[in-house]
Protein backbone atom coordinates (compact mmCIF):
# COMPACT_ATOMS: atom_id res chain seq x y z
CA UNK A 1 0.00 0.00 0.00
CA UNK A 2 1.59 3.73 -0.85
CA UNK A 3 0.11 6.32 1.41
CA UNK A 4 0.55 9.69 1.45
CA UNK A 5 1.29 9.80 5.09
CA UNK A 6 4.54 7.66 4.16
CA UNK A 7 6.43 10.31 2.38
CA UNK A 8 8.88 12.48 4.92
CA UNK A 9 9.57 16.12 4.58
CA UNK A 10 13.09 15.83 5.98
CA UNK A 11 13.61 13.97 2.35
CA UNK A 12 13.57 17.51 0.86
CA UNK A 13 10.98 18.66 -2.05
CA UNK A 14 7.85 16.07 -3.17
CA UNK A 15 10.07 15.02 -6.13
CA UNK A 16 12.81 14.00 -3.39
CA UNK A 17 10.32 12.30 -1.58
CA UNK A 18 8.99 10.24 -3.74
CA UNK A 19 12.52 8.82 -4.46
CA UNK A 20 13.45 8.20 -1.24
CA UNK A 21 10.25 6.61 -0.13
CA UNK A 22 10.71 4.11 -3.17
CA UNK A 23 14.50 3.48 -1.92
CA UNK A 24 13.47 2.63 1.41
CA UNK A 25 10.81 0.63 0.16
CA UNK A 26 13.96 -1.72 -1.28
CA UNK A 27 16.00 -1.59 1.14
CA UNK A 28 13.90 -2.88 3.50
CA UNK A 29 12.54 -5.73 1.04
CA UNK A 30 9.56 -4.21 0.69
CA UNK A 31 10.51 -4.13 -2.81
CA UNK A 32 12.33 -6.64 -4.35
CA UNK A 33 13.94 -6.83 -7.68
CA UNK A 34 11.59 -7.50 -10.59
CA UNK A 35 8.39 -5.70 -8.31
CA UNK A 36 6.01 -3.79 -10.08
CA UNK A 37 5.00 -0.25 -9.02
CA UNK A 38 1.92 1.16 -9.40
CA UNK A 39 1.22 2.96 -12.66
CA UNK A 40 1.90 6.94 -12.36
CA UNK A 41 -1.75 7.47 -12.17
CA UNK A 42 -2.53 5.69 -9.10
CA UNK A 43 0.77 6.26 -7.52
CA UNK A 44 0.24 10.11 -7.73
CA UNK A 45 -3.46 9.49 -6.58
CA UNK A 46 -2.02 7.60 -3.59
CA UNK A 47 0.29 9.63 -2.71
CA UNK A 48 -1.93 12.90 -2.72
CA UNK A 49 0.32 14.50 -5.83
CA UNK A 50 0.68 15.62 -9.08
CA UNK A 51 1.34 13.21 -11.53
CA UNK A 52 4.06 15.18 -12.91
CA UNK A 53 5.56 15.54 -9.95
CA UNK A 54 5.71 11.28 -9.70
CA UNK A 55 6.63 11.07 -13.18
CA UNK A 56 9.69 13.21 -12.43
CA UNK A 57 10.68 10.87 -9.47
CA UNK A 58 10.43 7.81 -11.21
CA UNK A 59 11.78 9.37 -14.12
CA UNK A 60 15.22 9.98 -11.55
CA UNK A 61 15.13 6.82 -10.46
CA UNK A 62 14.86 5.31 -13.99
CA UNK A 63 18.32 7.28 -14.89
CA UNK A 64 19.88 6.21 -11.61
CA UNK A 65 19.22 2.49 -12.52
CA UNK A 66 16.99 1.18 -9.63
CA UNK A 67 13.84 1.16 -12.23
CA UNK A 68 13.17 -0.19 -15.27
CA UNK A 69 9.76 0.98 -17.72
CA UNK A 70 8.51 -1.90 -20.37
CA UNK A 71 5.78 -1.10 -22.32
CA UNK A 72 2.96 -2.94 -21.52
CA UNK A 73 4.58 -4.32 -18.43
CA UNK A 74 4.87 -1.25 -16.29
CA UNK A 75 7.86 -0.40 -13.54
CA UNK A 76 9.39 -3.12 -11.92
CA UNK A 77 12.51 -2.48 -9.60
CA UNK A 78 15.44 -3.34 -11.85
CA UNK A 79 17.94 -6.28 -11.66
CA UNK A 80 20.39 -4.12 -9.83
CA UNK A 81 23.83 -3.60 -10.55
CA UNK A 82 24.24 -0.84 -8.77
CA UNK A 83 25.94 0.35 -5.75
CA UNK A 84 24.36 0.25 -2.26
CA UNK A 85 25.42 1.75 0.91
CA UNK A 86 23.92 -0.59 4.12
CA UNK A 87 20.58 1.84 4.83
CA UNK A 88 19.75 0.56 8.75
CA UNK A 89 16.36 -1.09 9.12
CA UNK A 90 13.35 1.06 9.98
CA UNK A 91 13.42 -0.01 13.29
CA UNK A 92 17.09 1.96 14.05
CA UNK A 93 16.13 5.79 14.72
CA UNK A 94 18.17 8.53 15.69
CA UNK A 95 16.45 10.71 18.20
CA UNK A 96 15.09 12.62 15.89
CA UNK A 97 12.77 9.92 15.01
CA UNK A 98 14.31 9.61 11.37
CA UNK A 99 15.79 6.35 9.38
CA UNK A 100 19.42 6.06 9.83
CA UNK A 101 21.74 6.78 6.90
CA UNK A 102 24.46 4.46 7.80
CA UNK A 103 27.75 5.75 5.51
CA UNK A 104 30.37 4.46 7.83
CA UNK A 105 31.32 2.01 5.14
CA UNK A 106 32.34 1.85 1.66
CA UNK A 107 30.16 -1.29 0.48
CA UNK A 108 28.93 -2.93 -2.47
CA UNK A 109 25.81 -4.79 -3.51
CA UNK A 110 26.12 -7.81 -5.87
CA UNK A 111 25.90 -7.08 -8.87
CA UNK A 112 23.37 -9.58 -11.54
CA UNK A 113 26.33 -11.41 -12.72
CA UNK A 114 27.24 -12.70 -9.16
CA UNK A 115 24.02 -14.11 -9.51
CA UNK A 116 24.21 -15.69 -12.81
CA UNK A 117 28.32 -16.55 -11.91
CA UNK A 118 26.61 -18.94 -9.09
CA UNK A 119 24.17 -20.51 -11.07
CA UNK A 120 26.71 -21.23 -13.55
CA UNK A 121 28.83 -22.52 -10.78
CA UNK A 122 26.59 -24.99 -9.38
CA UNK A 123 25.52 -26.26 -12.28
CA UNK A 124 29.14 -26.62 -13.69
CA UNK A 125 31.39 -26.85 -11.54
CA UNK A 126 30.35 -27.64 -7.71
CA UNK A 127 29.03 -31.54 -8.03
CA UNK A 128 32.96 -32.35 -9.48
CA UNK A 129 34.33 -29.84 -6.99
CA UNK A 130 32.45 -31.98 -4.04
CA UNK A 131 34.45 -34.77 -4.97
CA UNK A 132 37.70 -33.12 -3.67
CA UNK A 133 38.92 -31.44 -0.51
CA UNK A 134 38.47 -27.73 -2.31
CA UNK A 135 41.41 -25.63 -3.20
CA UNK A 136 44.81 -25.88 -1.42
CA UNK A 137 46.55 -23.29 0.38
CA UNK A 138 46.77 -20.44 -1.88
CA UNK A 139 44.31 -20.68 -3.83
CA UNK A 140 43.09 -23.15 -7.08
CA UNK A 141 45.65 -23.20 -9.91
CA UNK A 142 42.71 -22.59 -12.15
CA UNK A 143 41.99 -19.30 -10.36
CA UNK A 144 45.02 -18.00 -9.85
CA UNK A 145 45.87 -18.66 -13.58
CA UNK A 146 42.91 -16.69 -14.59
CA UNK A 147 44.02 -13.52 -12.33
CA UNK A 148 47.77 -14.01 -13.69
CA UNK A 149 46.03 -13.74 -17.07
CA UNK A 150 43.92 -10.64 -16.03
CA UNK A 151 46.93 -9.11 -14.50
CA UNK A 152 49.18 -9.77 -17.60
CA UNK A 153 46.39 -8.23 -19.76
CA UNK A 154 46.49 -5.05 -17.43
CA UNK A 155 50.43 -4.82 -18.10
CA UNK A 156 51.65 -6.33 -14.78
CA UNK A 157 53.06 -9.43 -16.33
CA UNK A 158 52.69 -12.32 -13.90
CA UNK A 159 52.35 -15.97 -13.42
CA UNK A 160 49.84 -18.22 -11.23
CA UNK A 161 53.17 -19.58 -9.27
CA UNK A 162 53.55 -15.41 -7.96
CA UNK A 163 50.32 -15.73 -6.55
CA UNK A 164 48.44 -16.28 -2.96
CA UNK A 165 44.88 -16.01 -2.65
CA UNK A 166 43.58 -14.74 0.52
CA UNK A 167 40.01 -13.93 1.71
CA UNK A 168 40.81 -10.21 0.92
CA UNK A 169 42.87 -7.53 0.43
CA UNK A 170 43.17 -7.22 4.55
CA UNK A 171 44.16 -11.03 5.13
CA UNK A 172 46.54 -10.09 1.96
CA UNK A 173 48.59 -7.55 3.45
CA UNK A 174 48.26 -9.73 7.01
CA UNK A 175 49.98 -12.67 4.82
CA UNK A 176 52.43 -10.77 2.84
CA UNK A 177 53.56 -8.83 6.21
CA UNK A 178 54.11 -12.68 7.71
CA UNK A 179 56.22 -13.73 4.78
CA UNK A 180 58.28 -10.71 4.98
CA UNK A 181 59.13 -11.62 8.45
CA UNK A 182 60.25 -7.85 9.31
CA UNK A 183 60.35 -7.94 13.06
CA UNK A 184 60.54 -5.10 14.85
CA UNK A 185 60.75 -1.72 13.34
CA UNK A 186 59.01 0.96 11.42
CA UNK A 187 56.02 1.35 8.76
CA UNK A 188 55.59 4.24 6.54
CA UNK A 189 52.36 4.75 5.35
CA UNK A 190 49.96 7.36 3.58
CA UNK A 191 47.90 9.64 5.83
CA UNK A 192 44.90 9.20 5.91
CA UNK A 193 44.65 5.63 5.14
CA UNK A 194 42.39 1.97 5.56
CA UNK A 195 42.35 2.26 9.47
CA UNK A 196 42.68 -1.89 8.92
CA UNK A 197 46.61 -1.46 8.15
CA UNK A 198 47.55 0.28 10.87
CA UNK A 199 46.07 -2.80 12.67
CA UNK A 200 47.81 -5.18 10.83
CA UNK A 201 51.17 -3.25 10.62
CA UNK A 202 51.25 -2.92 14.67
CA UNK A 203 50.48 -6.19 14.92
CA UNK A 204 53.64 -7.51 12.98
CA UNK A 205 55.56 -5.53 15.73
CA UNK A 206 55.34 -1.96 13.12
CA UNK A 207 55.38 1.20 14.29
CA UNK A 208 53.23 3.61 12.28
CA UNK A 209 55.07 7.05 10.31
CA UNK A 210 52.41 9.11 8.37
CA UNK A 211 53.60 10.05 4.63
CA UNK A 212 50.66 12.85 3.97
CA UNK A 213 48.55 11.39 1.11
CA UNK A 214 47.24 13.61 -1.53
CA UNK A 215 50.81 15.76 -1.09
CA UNK A 216 53.23 12.63 -1.91
CA UNK A 217 56.24 14.80 -1.16
CA UNK A 218 59.16 12.42 -2.05
CA UNK A 219 61.25 14.77 -0.55
CA UNK A 220 59.33 14.02 2.92
CA UNK A 221 59.46 10.65 1.78
CA UNK A 222 63.21 10.57 1.93
CA UNK A 223 63.79 12.65 5.05
CA UNK A 224 61.18 9.99 6.82
CA UNK A 225 63.28 6.89 5.34
CA UNK A 226 66.67 9.00 6.83
CA UNK A 227 65.20 9.14 10.26
CA UNK A 228 62.93 6.36 10.35
CA UNK A 229 64.58 3.57 8.46
CA UNK A 230 61.88 1.74 7.43
CA UNK A 231 61.19 -2.06 7.35
CA UNK A 232 58.41 -1.40 5.24
CA UNK A 233 56.71 1.28 2.84
CA UNK A 234 52.93 0.53 2.84
CA UNK A 235 51.15 2.54 -0.32
CA UNK A 236 47.73 2.58 -1.79
CA UNK A 237 48.96 4.44 -5.35
CA UNK A 238 45.81 4.20 -6.71
CA UNK A 239 42.39 5.86 -5.84
CA UNK A 240 43.79 6.03 -2.79
CA UNK A 241 40.88 4.94 0.48
CA UNK A 242 39.91 7.07 2.09
CA UNK A 243 41.30 10.42 -0.32
CA UNK A 244 39.72 8.83 -4.08
CA UNK A 245 43.24 10.50 -5.09
CA UNK A 246 46.40 9.03 -7.09
CA UNK A 247 49.92 9.07 -6.76
CA UNK A 248 51.14 11.40 -9.59
CA UNK A 249 52.66 9.42 -12.43
CA UNK A 250 56.14 11.69 -12.28
CA UNK A 251 56.75 10.26 -8.82
CA UNK A 252 56.25 6.63 -8.88
CA UNK A 253 59.71 5.85 -10.28
CA UNK A 254 60.77 8.41 -6.86
CA UNK A 255 58.64 6.67 -4.49
CA UNK A 256 60.60 3.05 -5.96
CA UNK A 257 64.15 4.42 -5.72
CA UNK A 258 63.81 5.52 -2.15
CA UNK A 259 62.32 1.96 -1.18
CA UNK A 260 65.12 0.44 -2.47
CA UNK A 261 68.23 3.23 -1.19
CA UNK A 262 66.82 2.67 2.08
CA UNK A 263 66.42 -1.28 2.19
CA UNK A 264 62.65 -1.23 2.80
CA UNK A 265 59.93 -3.50 1.02
CA UNK A 266 57.61 -1.71 -0.93
CA UNK A 267 53.76 -2.93 -0.43
CA UNK A 268 50.92 -1.41 -3.07
CA UNK A 269 47.46 -2.20 -1.92
CA UNK A 270 45.93 -1.74 -5.62
CA UNK A 271 42.84 -2.82 -4.21
CA UNK A 272 41.07 0.42 -5.34
CA UNK A 273 42.90 0.51 -8.78
CA UNK A 274 40.26 -1.06 -10.89
CA UNK A 275 37.87 2.07 -10.25
CA UNK A 276 39.80 4.45 -12.49
CA UNK A 277 36.88 7.58 -12.61
CA UNK A 278 39.28 10.64 -13.98
CA UNK A 279 38.77 11.44 -17.80
CA UNK A 280 42.75 11.38 -18.12
CA UNK A 281 45.06 8.12 -18.31
CA UNK A 282 45.91 6.32 -15.06
CA UNK A 283 49.46 6.22 -14.12
CA UNK A 284 51.35 2.54 -14.23
CA UNK A 285 50.94 0.33 -10.83
CA UNK A 286 54.06 0.05 -8.79
CA UNK A 287 53.42 -3.77 -9.05
CA UNK A 288 54.98 -3.24 -12.72
CA UNK A 289 58.31 -2.51 -10.68
CA UNK A 290 60.28 -4.88 -9.47
CA UNK A 291 60.60 -6.49 -6.04
CA UNK A 292 57.09 -5.23 -5.36
CA UNK A 293 54.48 -6.78 -3.63
CA UNK A 294 51.27 -6.26 -4.23
CA UNK A 295 48.08 -6.51 -3.10
CA UNK A 296 44.03 -6.56 -4.89
CA UNK A 297 40.91 -7.97 -4.41
CA UNK A 298 37.39 -8.61 -5.38
CA UNK A 299 35.38 -7.11 -2.79
CA UNK A 300 35.44 -3.91 -3.62
CA UNK A 301 35.07 -4.30 -7.42
CA UNK A 302 32.69 -6.50 -7.37
CA UNK A 303 30.84 -7.38 -3.89
CA UNK A 304 31.89 -7.31 -0.37
CA UNK A 305 30.19 -10.63 0.17
CA UNK A 306 33.15 -12.28 -2.53
CA UNK A 307 36.02 -12.99 -0.13
CA UNK A 308 38.59 -13.52 -2.26
CA UNK A 309 42.32 -10.89 -2.84
CA UNK A 310 45.08 -12.23 -3.41
CA UNK A 311 48.97 -11.18 -3.04
CA UNK A 312 51.52 -11.07 -6.27
CA UNK A 313 55.37 -11.34 -5.46
CA UNK A 314 58.33 -13.61 -6.17
CA UNK A 315 58.50 -17.24 -6.24
CA UNK A 316 60.26 -17.50 -3.75
CA UNK A 317 58.73 -15.19 -1.15
CA UNK A 318 55.91 -16.62 -2.34
CA UNK A 319 56.41 -19.68 -0.79
CA UNK A 320 56.41 -17.83 2.46
CA UNK A 321 53.26 -16.44 2.57
CA UNK A 322 51.31 -19.30 1.37
CA UNK A 323 52.45 -20.38 4.49
CA UNK A 324 51.66 -17.54 6.54
CA UNK A 325 48.06 -17.95 4.52
CA UNK A 326 47.99 -21.24 5.50
CA UNK A 327 48.59 -20.84 9.10
CA UNK A 328 46.65 -18.02 10.18
CA UNK A 329 43.34 -20.33 7.43
CA UNK A 330 43.84 -17.44 5.12
CA UNK A 331 42.56 -18.85 1.86
CA UNK A 332 39.31 -18.29 0.09
CA UNK A 333 36.49 -21.12 0.82
CA UNK A 334 35.95 -23.64 -1.92
CA UNK A 335 32.51 -21.91 -3.21
CA UNK A 336 34.20 -18.38 -2.86
CA UNK A 337 37.35 -20.20 -5.24
CA UNK A 338 34.82 -21.53 -7.71
CA UNK A 339 32.38 -18.37 -7.78
CA UNK A 340 35.43 -16.20 -8.23
CA UNK A 341 36.24 -18.52 -10.97
CA UNK A 342 33.17 -17.59 -12.82
CA UNK A 343 33.23 -14.17 -12.68
CA UNK A 344 36.52 -13.27 -13.57
CA UNK A 345 35.81 -13.39 -16.71
CA UNK A 346 32.74 -11.02 -16.30
CA UNK A 347 35.08 -8.58 -14.79
CA UNK A 348 35.30 -6.24 -17.37
CA UNK A 349 31.43 -6.06 -17.52
CA UNK A 350 30.93 -5.33 -14.20
CA UNK A 351 34.23 -2.98 -13.72
CA UNK A 352 32.41 -0.68 -16.67
CA UNK A 353 29.74 -0.47 -15.38
CA UNK A 354 30.96 -0.14 -11.85
CA UNK A 355 32.59 3.09 -12.62
CA UNK A 356 29.87 4.41 -14.62
CA UNK A 357 27.48 4.24 -11.81
CA UNK A 358 30.37 5.58 -9.63
CA UNK A 359 30.86 8.89 -11.89
CA UNK A 360 27.26 9.57 -11.77
CA UNK A 361 27.05 9.27 -7.94
CA UNK A 362 30.37 11.30 -7.32
CA UNK A 363 28.47 13.99 -9.89
CA UNK A 364 25.70 14.12 -7.66
CA UNK A 365 27.86 13.96 -4.28
CA UNK A 366 29.86 16.63 -5.64
CA UNK A 367 26.85 18.86 -7.12
CA UNK A 368 25.57 18.99 -3.56
CA UNK A 369 28.48 19.85 -1.78
CA UNK A 370 28.76 22.80 -3.53
CA UNK A 371 25.76 24.25 -2.12
CA UNK A 372 27.00 23.96 1.25
CA UNK A 373 29.38 26.45 3.29
CA UNK A 374 32.36 25.83 5.31
CA UNK A 375 33.53 22.38 3.57
CA UNK A 376 36.04 22.24 0.71
CA UNK A 377 37.76 18.51 -0.96
CA UNK A 378 39.79 17.50 -4.11
CA UNK A 379 37.84 15.79 -6.54
CA UNK A 380 38.15 12.25 -6.24
CA UNK A 381 40.50 9.95 -9.23
CA UNK A 382 38.36 7.16 -8.21
CA UNK A 383 37.42 4.75 -5.80
CA UNK A 384 34.20 4.89 -4.30
CA UNK A 385 35.07 7.97 -1.19
CA UNK A 386 35.54 11.41 -0.79
CA UNK A 387 37.50 13.15 2.02
CA UNK A 388 35.57 16.27 2.99
CA UNK A 389 37.62 19.14 4.72
CA UNK A 390 35.47 21.08 7.64
CA UNK A 391 37.31 24.22 7.34
CA UNK A 392 35.19 26.62 10.40
CA UNK A 393 33.99 23.42 12.68
CA UNK A 394 35.38 20.50 14.19
CA UNK A 395 34.45 16.62 12.76
CA UNK A 396 33.33 15.28 15.84
CA UNK A 397 31.05 18.22 16.56
CA UNK A 398 29.71 18.10 12.85
CA UNK A 399 29.11 14.30 13.49
CA UNK A 400 27.41 14.36 16.38
CA UNK A 401 24.91 16.75 14.88
CA UNK A 402 24.39 14.42 11.77
CA UNK A 403 23.46 11.66 13.72
CA UNK A 404 20.82 13.60 15.41
CA UNK A 405 19.40 14.57 12.07
CA UNK A 406 19.67 10.28 10.96
CA UNK A 407 23.43 10.17 9.15
CA UNK A 408 26.35 7.87 10.09
CA UNK A 409 29.68 9.26 8.28
CA UNK A 410 33.04 8.15 9.04
CA UNK A 411 35.26 10.72 11.15
CA UNK A 412 39.09 11.71 9.77
CA UNK A 413 40.63 10.19 13.14
CA UNK A 414 40.02 6.64 12.41
CA UNK A 415 42.05 7.17 9.18
CA UNK A 416 45.39 8.97 10.92
CA UNK A 417 47.82 6.73 12.83
CA UNK A 418 47.72 9.00 15.85
CA UNK A 419 44.33 9.88 15.75
CA UNK A 420 44.82 13.68 15.16
CA UNK A 421 42.70 14.65 12.75
CA UNK A 422 39.73 16.81 14.11
CA UNK A 423 39.20 18.80 10.58
CA UNK A 424 37.98 15.27 7.49
CA UNK A 425 35.08 13.59 7.10
CA UNK A 426 35.24 10.49 4.87
CA UNK A 427 31.83 10.07 2.35
CA UNK A 428 30.86 7.14 0.33
CA UNK A 429 29.72 7.77 -3.02
CA UNK A 430 28.88 4.05 -3.39
CA UNK A 431 24.91 4.77 -2.39
CA UNK A 432 22.54 6.41 -6.02
CA UNK A 433 22.50 9.98 -6.62
CA UNK A 434 18.88 10.38 -4.82
CA UNK A 435 20.00 8.80 -1.46
CA UNK A 436 23.62 11.06 -1.80
CA UNK A 437 21.07 14.46 -2.28
CA UNK A 438 19.68 13.21 1.05
CA UNK A 439 22.82 12.77 2.64
CA UNK A 440 23.63 16.24 1.65
CA UNK A 441 20.85 17.74 2.83
CA UNK A 442 21.19 16.16 6.46
CA UNK A 443 24.71 16.92 6.37
CA UNK A 444 23.74 20.57 5.92
CA UNK A 445 21.36 20.81 8.64
CA UNK A 446 24.20 19.36 10.92
CA UNK A 447 26.53 21.86 9.37
CA UNK A 448 23.85 24.77 10.48
CA UNK A 449 23.46 23.07 13.54
CA UNK A 450 26.77 23.00 14.71
CA UNK A 451 27.93 26.90 13.53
Amino acid sequence: MWRAGDLEAADGTKTEQVEALVLRRIERGELSIGSRLPSERVLAERLGLSRVTVVRALDHLRADGVLETKRGSGTHVRPTDRLLDPIAPASTVSAGDQPLLDLRFATTAAPHDVVEAAAQMVADSLPQAMGGDGPPSGGSLELRTALAARLTSEGVPTEPDQLTLTVGAAAGLNAALAGLDLGPGVAITETPTYPAAFDLLRKHRLDVAGWPAGVWDTDQLAHLCRRHRPKVIYLQADNHNPTGLSLPADRRTTVVEIARRYGAALISDETMRPLWLASGEQADPLSRYPRTVSVGSLSKTVWGGLRVGWVRTGKQLRRRINTAAQLSVASPSALDDLLAQAIVPKLDKVIGRRRARLRANLNALETGLKTLDGVTWATPTGGMTLWLELTDVRARRVLDAAREHGLLLGSGDLFTPDGTDRRHIRIPFTAPPATLRLVVARLGDALNQST
